[in-house]
């Protein structure tokens, strides 16, 4: 029986071929194929992606303030036609899904078959997403082989056909606001649905990384809910109604970036597995390069150094100034509107979006000719999502900044104290970003360090013999970095103090809940104390769970029989001494305005 194309080079594809011809019952076999791949597959209607299109030219200019988009300098047209593309976007918000497939329809006139979770196929969004270029998949099908050979199938027949794919490499909306390691899945399914394409007809394969940031997230609330400890909300059709809310908010822009493709090629012999792994990391890293500052998060990043009080409108500029500076040298993205020339509108304009969200409080107009703003601390920790898409790029000034504070207080006295001191610290960040490797990391140290005194340093030897001088020279121009990785620090030292608690309280150990649990109250404690905890944001279900892990590969903690214990109480120890050397210096180092 004759079938539509689509179905037909699906049915095609060697792999579910075999498998329903291996079948007692094939024809029952390829109808549930065909059924799922109902379930699966897009149902394009350029009627209905115009009509999109017009709703959405009306409606997005009163949400935002504007979707910027940067092909940079790719043909993507061009790039579409001589090869087989896939799209592979971080992913903050379900807007994404509209901001992107908008853009890029709008730009070059095609959609974009997107791979999108089953749970966005509710009434009415679901049938919109469909007819737009959305297909579906289910969250898990590990178990179901003929699901799994069907979508592949699909898969085959979207690359094959020259349709443009498009998935969000990180399998779910980050509640972070950090980049989640990718998943590995798709790009398993898309190299094996590429190689089973005739020599003849084979296009190379390519992965074009995207990187988007909003300025502000729609579901900010839900996901910083999350954070705690709240389960996550199911999407509904009741949810739909809850977005005529937001027009109440101000958004401000949505940037989209393209970064440079990688190619997938596999030679004979390749470790599958590893090609796999190295070609998500390469596409993960080209995301993170082009994670554009915003004007939100360089706000948000200078406004949540201070954890009490207000800060005066001319520090923050200042200090937000330095920052840009900073990016400027090692070209790292920011948005036009942060240039010289419009810097100061845009942070006043980002300022009032805060105040109008009701995330700042303005404390007292004006005191002697200056305007004082404060993050209301309810608010911290939706904030913290914006410093959290660009942090890893001052992970390297912030290490630096902790090296020179215990270089001064006699903690490192030799070569051998500070190339471990930068180990450690390393080691400490790895459960939280994706680091570049221990080579690349102590160059980009050496090359901070030498712009920052003026002169060239080569090695560790050089950064033991820097005078007084060139020392207090590296935290006036980086100065401006030294506490934002403080919060982080804050939650791994309570997580710490946990355990030193719970080996007292139970000898043969406990289940994970009874840690987390745990962690709440100690971090609350020792806030009320107002000691050496002092970022409201320092405490969340993730930072939990990281930190354990951390504790766990360091062999201080282990997990036995479903049962947590520590196994090595000296260890433990010194890192709690460590964090609160760390911490307390922290705190009182008195960091001049920077220099500009």
């Amino acid at each position: 029986m004759l079938g539509s194309k689509l179905e037909n080079i699906v049915l095609s594809y060697p792999k579910l071929k075999d498998r329903i011809e291996s079948r007692d019952k094939p024809n029952q076999e390829r109808d549930k194929a065909l059924k799922i791949l109902d379930e699966i597959k897009a149902d394009f209607s350029v009627t209905y992606i115009r009509g999109f299109e017009k709703l959405l030219d009306s409606t997005l200019p009163k949400l935002y303030d504007g979707i910027h988009f940067n092909d940079g300098g790719i043909d993507f047209k061009k790039l579409v036609k001589e090869s087989c593309v896939v799209l592979v976007p971080n992913h903050q918000s379900h807007a994404d899904y509209v901001a992107i497939n908008y853009m890029f329809y709008k730009t070059f006139r095609f959609p974009l078959y997107v791979a999108g979770g089953k749970n966005l196929n509710i009434f009415p969004i679901g049938t919109l997403f469909r007819k737009s270029g959305c297909f579906f998949i289910r969250r898990s099908f590990a178990s179901d082989i003929l699901y799994k050979l069907t979508l592949e199938a699909y898969l085959y027949y979207l690359l094959k056909t020259g349709r443009p794919i498009e998935f969000f490499f990180e399998g779910g909306r980050s509640r972070t606001g950090k980049l989640l390691p990718p998943r590995y899945g798709l790009y398993h399914m898309l190299l094996d649905a590429h190689k089973e394409i005739n020599r003849e007809e084979q296009k190379k394969l390519l992965f074009v990384p995207v990187s988007i940031i909003h300025e502000y997230v729609p579901e900010q609330r839900s996901l910083t809910k999350e954070l705690s400890g709240a389960k996550k909300q199911k999407e509904s059709t009741g949810q739909l109604f809850g977005l005529f809310k937001l027009f109440a908010y101000q958004f401000g822009n949505v940037h989209i970036n393209i970064g440079r493709p990688v190619e997938a090629a596999f030679k004979e012999g390749d470790d599958e597995k590893k090609v796999t792994q190295d070609l998500a990391f390469k596409c993960f890293r080209e995301v993170g390069r082009n994670m554009m500052v915003t004007p939100s998060s360089l706000l948000a990043t200078v406004m949540l150094d201070e954890p009490f009080g207000a800060l005066m409108w001319g520090d923050l500029v200042l200090k937000s100034k330095a920052i840009i500076k900073y990016c400027e040298k090692y070209n790292i993205p920011y948005t036009s509107s942060l240039r010289e020339d419009s810097i100061d509108a845009t942070l006043e304009r980002t300022m009032d979006i805060f105040i109008g969200n009701r995330k700042v409080d303005v404390i007292g107009r004006h005191h002697q000719g200056a305007t004082y703003y404060s993050i209301r601390e309810e608010s911290r920790v939706e904030l913290l999502y914006f410093k959290n898409t660009i942090l890893h790029h001052f992970l390297v000034p912030a290490i630096i900044n902790l090296a020179w504070i215990n270089l001064f207080n006699g903690e490192i006295t030799n070569v051998a104290d500070l190339k471990r001191f930068f180990l450690e610290q390393r080691a400490l960040l790895k459960y939280e970003f994706y680091l570049p490797t221990v080579k690349q990391f102590f160059y980009r140290c050496l090359t901070t360090i030498s712009d920052c005194i003026g002169r060239k340093v080569t090695s560790l030897e050089d950064l033991m013999s820097l005078s007084n001088k060139e020392l207090y020279s590296i935290v006036a121009k980086i100065g401006v970095f030294a506490r934002v990785l403080n919060y982080l620090n804050e939650c791994y030292y309570i997580c710490a103090l946990t355990w030193k608690e719970l080996s007292r309280e139970y000898a043969t150990g406990v289940k994970t809940d009874v840690y987390t649990k745990k962690t709440r109250e100690i971090f609350d404690r020792e806030k009320q104390f107002d000691r050496l905890i002092r970022y409201p944001e320092g405490y969340s279900m993730p930072l939990v769970k990281s930190a354990l892990t951390f504790l766990e590969h360091q062999k201080v903690v282990e997990r036995k029989d479903g049962l947590l214990s520590v196994i090595d109480q000296e260890k433990l120890d010194f890192i709690i001494r460590r964090y609160e050397k760390d911490l307390s210096d922290l705190m009182t180092l008195n960091i001049r305005k920077p220099q500009l």
